[in-house]
């Protein structure tokens, strides 16, 4: 598929590379590559030197004949001019990264009057996660799939843990198949795993189920925790916002620390039951003036990553509960296993997951197709979710006798209204939506029949 991406920021250049990991024909155009090295020395990248809005510009990248157009330049108002001008010259899709709070309510105006495909807002999506993961006890982060029907948690072994040293085949059946252990992350490597696999200290654990399942898991295995009630989130940016919003509809107390007084006054116009505290989050005895070790969780979300490491390292030792640090950098990651973090979140990352689902979603509309992904892990593994059609494989074969290629694992089927936690004994059928889970290698999963031999 040819794409077309303008703007080569963080999520541009995140973009490019996963979609070309995904064997489509990208063209980057931007103003200036300067410091740009790792994405021009990709062979596989296109590159046009210019501006988004020229349209020459646009026609030299071959917009006129391009499956899609991406819009990332820094500016909202220049991101949709650029897709408005994309598809005059003849651009089948186009989709625009549009961030600011001020355009949320009308972002579905602005596509119908576009004719914008989609609007990519990392910011929203990023605060989205966070208010998900702080609305279950103890899990890392969490993710949903099936509609909201199934979430994906993660849990960090630690060594009073109550599942320390047991099998993942013990645990199914002290929960009586309720949940599934789809993956375990162990020293940078992911094992997917079987019921022999046993679980260890400093494992990290992804697992499927349904919330109040998950919930009656996490009890059974002791690590069930009051629900989160105070949050401090460290900086006040458009994540900030949008999660402060969402986190006071929920219920909680959300209190806000930023450094320069004009946002500050800012943040309190739009945020009316958030208290908006101005001072300095790298002065220690003002974080315990404003009750820091009282939180049940601590987000830093300042515009600097070794800052929310160092804030996040800090409320770690006071003891908060729950500690989520967002970091732009991607080879920062993995780091929050050393730092005492729970979850480390990359907007960039999640966004560009959102447009690799989408164009996913397009190549594979005649066969079984992909409804929504998520990587995990540092970009190792991955979570699809397919509608089932009749061109499968596998259909009404048990699962069991199904040949699967190596370290492929189905860890949910939706049945109409039903979930189903797989068993070898159970069946996929036509229209049914099914939970995989793979490694990600060479093999590239573009539809349901390439996880079978």
């Amino acid at each position: 598929m040819k794409i077309v991406v303008v703007g080569v920021g963080k999520f541009g250049e995140y973009l490019a590379k996963a979609l070309v990991n995904e064997n489509n024909e990208v063209t980057v155009v931007d103003t200036d590559f300067d410091g740009k090295e790792t994405l021009i020395n990709n062979e596989d990248i296109n590159y046009i030197e210019g501006n988004g809005l020229d349209s020459n510009v646009l026609i030299e990248a071959g917009v006129q004949n391009c499956e899609i157009l991406i819009s990332s330049m820094s500016g909202d108002s220049d991101n949709i001019v650029c897709s408005l001008i994309a598809k005059k010259l003849g651009a089948k899709n186009t989709i625009a990264r549009i961030r600011l709070p001020e355009y949320k309510d009308s972002i579905n105006y602005i596509k119908d009057s576009l004719g914008l495909s989609m609007s990519i807002n990392p910011e929203f999506l990023t605060a989205m996660q966070i208010a998900q993961s702080l609305s279950i006890p103890n899990a890392l982060d969490a993710t949903s799939f099936l509609r909201g029907r199934m979430d994906v948690i993660s849990l960090r072994i630690k060594e009073d843990n109550a599942l320390k040293n047991l099998t993942v085949e013990q645990i199914a059946k002290k929960l009586k198949n309720k949940i599934i252990i789809c993956a375990i992350e162990r020293e940078n490597e992911v094992i997917i795993p079987n019921g022999k696999t046993q679980i260890i200290v400093g494992d990290k654990i992804h697992i499927t189920g349904k919330r109040k399942d998950i919930n009656t898991f996490l009890t059974v295995s002791k690590l069930i925790s009051g629900k989160t009630k105070n949050v401090m989130i460290i900086g006040g940016s458009k994540i900030s916002v949008y999660l402060a919003k969402t986190l006071t509809d929920m219920g909680m107390h959300v209190k806000i620390i930023e450094l320069d007084k004009k946002k500050c006054r800012e943040l309190s116009t739009i945020l009316d039951d958030v208290l908006i505290i101005n001072g300095r989050a790298s002065n220690q005895n003002f974080l315990y003036e404003e009750g820091i070790e009282k939180c049940d969780a601590i987000v830093s979300l300042t515009g600097n990553d070794e800052e929310n490491i160092v804030y996040s390292m800090f409320a770690s030792s006071v003891g908060v509960p729950k500690i989520i640090t967002k970091i732009n950098h991607i080879n920062l990651n993995g780091i929050e296993k050393k730092a005492n973090i729970d979850a480390v979140i990359t907007p960039h990352k999640i966004a560009a997951n959102q447009v690799v689902k989408y164009v996913r979603a397009m190549e594979n509309s005649k066969s079984s197709s992909c409804d929504a992904i998520y990587k995990f892990g540092d970009d190792i593994f991955e979570i699809i979710e397919f509608s089932v059609k009749e061109n499968f494989k596998g259909i009404d074969k048990n699962i069991k006798d199904i040949k699967f290629e190596n370290d492929i694992l189905i860890c949910g089927i939706q049945r109409g209204k039903h979930i189903i936690y797989p068993t070898g004994n159970d069946k996929i059928k036509i229209h049914d939506i099914v939970l995989i889970i793979s490694k990600i290698g060479n093999r590239k999963i573009k539809e349901l029949n390439d996880v079978v031999k």
